[in-house]
């Protein structure tokens, strides 16, 4: 991916080649392990890298990683789940059984990324509309809201973008931010979880 954004801000005129080549290394690989460093703006290279950054944000590391983000093996996993069902619908007679490195992916396992892509999208968006009731704008809410559930540290636009900072937003949306991190942090099902009361009974 750091090649594209190099190869994209060397056309562009944005940087020269070796600088671009820094820059999209760094940062592309700041947002996907969710360290939270920028060395650049990169809300400045364009519409283009700003969606790129947006949906970079979603991503995270790999599995049994410390970094945020929805890991790459979910990403994986749905791509295999996507491709057994077009199949299916091209060749309704034929048996596509769903691989993932050499073996056959678990019923339980599809199904718990299922939910987990599920659940992620809901406290997402829930959380957007949250930060925009705040009277923000929709660039900063749901960067905000995936910054948060990610923890990957800066999000986009003029505010909290990797040139700007959280210091501004009001406090109650930083309350509802940081139940966001740890949302996000202990991937969601262990938070939730307290709030059912068959877990305090049993």
């Amino acid at each position: 991916m750091r090649q594209y954004v190099a190869t994209w801000l060397t056309l562009a005129g944005k940087h020269s080649a070796a600088d671009a080549l820094r820059l999209a290394a760094f940062n592309v690989v700041s947002v996907v392990t969710t360290t939270g460093y920028a060395t650049a703006d990169y809300t400045l290279w364009g519409n283009l890298m700003i969606g790129l950054f947006f949906g970079l944000m979603f991503v995270g590391g790999c599995t049994g990683s410390t970094s945020g983000g929805m890991k790459i093996f979910r990403f994986q996993v749905m791509i295999r789940m996507l491709q057994s069902q077009f199949l299916r619908l091209l060749y309704p007679r034929g048996v596509f059984p769903r691989i993932y490195a050499g073996r056959l992916l678990p019923d339980e396992v599809i199904g718990s990324v299922v939910v987990f892509f599920s659940l992620y999208f809901i406290c997402y968006s829930a959380l957007t509309v949250a930060m925009m009731a705040f009277d923000l704008d929709f660039l900063t809410s749901a960067s905000a809201a995936v910054a948060a559930l990610s923890n990957v540290g800066p999000g986009l636009g003029p505010i909290i973008g990797p040139a700007g900072n959280f210091a501004t937003l009001p406090d109650a949306s930083k309350w509802l931010l940081c139940f966001g991190m740890l949302l996000g942090r202990l991937e969601l099902f262990t938070v939730l979880i307290l709030f059912f009361p068959q877990f305090w009974r049993g």
